[in-house]
């Protein structure tokens, strides 16, 4: 697995403010194993669980409070889709959320919230409290659509599942949890000419953090990237530009915003690109907070991520913040508006940390198979759905035809030519450069963390 470089090892941010300067000093990234990065970290009173439905892929995030925390929320982008969001916008500075949800699914995933509910309330029970009503709060994201097959979406069980995998201190970074098929970028990708090769540049993202510390106060942010816009770093560039390798360096993300049709139309002698987003983040703090000044932390942090995701906030996307405290300590050196300068500056770490890992891209290899070990590939693979790849080969070798709606990996009736390379894979011969991996009776598109499978017909 490639790493990306964007990750660091130890988060260290200086920013200086009017009458102090402080630090931000984070924990590790660790890598258990060549698939799993994960965010170790210092905040007591949080368990965050995961879980995923491979069959999606698609999955739920659940940070769990169990002695709950006051919140707020900043709800932006104009296709949200929430669980509660209003209840903490109405100034109560009551500790009355247990937990936040966030969840592929698009609105069917809602239901991952209220799951998390029952199983809280289950929770409860347990220690005596069969009254208790648990607060959640929840969002979701649009992981469906052209980028799989599977409609498989979060759902009760899921949930439940998440909850009680909670651990302390660990949040797992990249194609996990919420974050399991996340994609950014799309803004500037489509199809070209009536085909799908324009979508090779839509990058998958996923699910980042990061923490700080001032003096006590403990400042996490976590964020779930799904945006029409795509993600840029502290240069101004565009961290990602291809979906399955890392390929050339990445233009800044003024030179892709200029190349969009609109701009080229426009007559200005200073253009000054837009600053949007489709993104799911919280906030966490143990400072103790009013609730204008915890609302306030969202909204600051919240518009801060434009600077981070460009375009940001678009009428396509379905932005929310949920800012939460445990209300534990106090720091009067540490004012609500610099509190906010540091958690913005914690959410653009957050945003770069979620861009995953991509599998290595397989070597080609010139083709050693006779015709007869062709054969055994041959065949119609049928995806979810109905749409149908057909195997087949000639004097040049394999090639394979999509019938149906190929979404962003095939046109339908389009002739692709085969690769083969090292370990058995085949590369699809397009700009996507996307991977085939033949098994018994099915395939595998794209094996690893993004891996869509179809069995066979015949």
């Amino acid at each position: 697995m490639k790493s990306f470089n964007k990750i660091r090892a130890v988060l260290v941010i200086c920013v200086i403010i009017p009458s102090f300067t402080y630090s931000l000093m984070g924990q590790n990234v660790t890598q258990n194993h060549e698939s799993d990065t994960i965010l170790n970290f210092n905040f007591p009173g949080m368990k965050i669980g995961i879980a995923e439905n491979e069959d999606g892929p698609t999955g739920t995030t659940v940070f769990y409070f169990p002695d709950a925390v006051m919140g707020a929320a900043d709800v932006r982008g104009g296709a949200t889709g929430t669980v509660n969001a209003s209840a903490v916008s109405r100034g109560y500075e009551d500790k009355m959320i247990d937990a936040v949800v966030f969840s592929g699914g698009s609105w069917y995933g809602l239901s991952a919230a209220t799951g998390v509910a029952d199983e809280i309330k289950n929770i409860k029970a347990k220690e005596g409290k069969v009254d208790y009503i648990a607060g959640v709060l929840g969002g979701i994201i649009y992981d469906v659509g052209g980028r799989r097959f599977s409609r498989v979406t979060p759902d009760n069980e899921l949930a439940q599942e998440a909850i009680n995998n909670a651990k302390n201190n660990e949040f797992p970074l990249g194609a996990k949890g919420a974050g399991r098929f996340a994609m950014q970028g799309v803004y500037f990708y489509g199809k070209k000419d009536g085909s799908v090769d324009g979508y090779a540049g839509w990058p998958h993202s996923g699910q980042g953090a990061a923490f700080g510390e001032i003096g006590e106060t403990k400042i996490a942010v976590f964020t779930v990237v799904n945006a029409l816009g795509t993600i840029v770093d502290r240069n101004g560039e565009v961290v990602r530009c291809n979906r399955n390798y890392l390929g050339e360096d990445c233009p800044t993300a003024s030179e892709m915003i200029r190349n969009v049709s609109v701009l080229k139309q426009l007559d200005s002698t200073r253009v000054i690109g837009p600053t949007n987003n489709t993104t799911l983040t919280l906030v966490v703090t143990n400072q103790k907070l009013p609730f204008w000044a915890l609302q306030r932390l969202a909204t600051q942090v919240h518009t801060s991520m434009g600077r981070a995701i460009q375009p940001f906030s678009t009428q396509y996307d379905g932005d929310v913040l949920y800012a939460v405290s445990t209300n534990e300590v106090e720091n009067p050196k540490l004012s609500p508006i610099n509190l906010a300068v540091a958690a913005s500056e914690l959410a653009w770490d957050a945003v770069l940390n979620s861009v995953p890992q991509l599998p290595d891209k397989p070597i080609l290899i010139e083709s050693k198979l006779v015709m007869k070990a062709y054969k055994r590939l041959k065949g119609e693979y049928e995806f979810y759905g109905g749409g149908v790849l057909q195997i087949d080969e000639d004097e040049l070798g394999l090639w394979a035809k999509f019938m149906g709606d190929g979404k962003i990996y095939f046109d339908e009736n389009r002739i692709y030519r085969i690769q083969p390379a090292e370990n058995g894979l085949f590369i699809v011969d397009a700009p996507a450069q996307d991977i085939i991996q033949f098994e018994d009776n099915a395939i595998t598109i794209n094996p690893g963390p993004w891996a869509i499978k179809a069995l066979r017909k015949n």
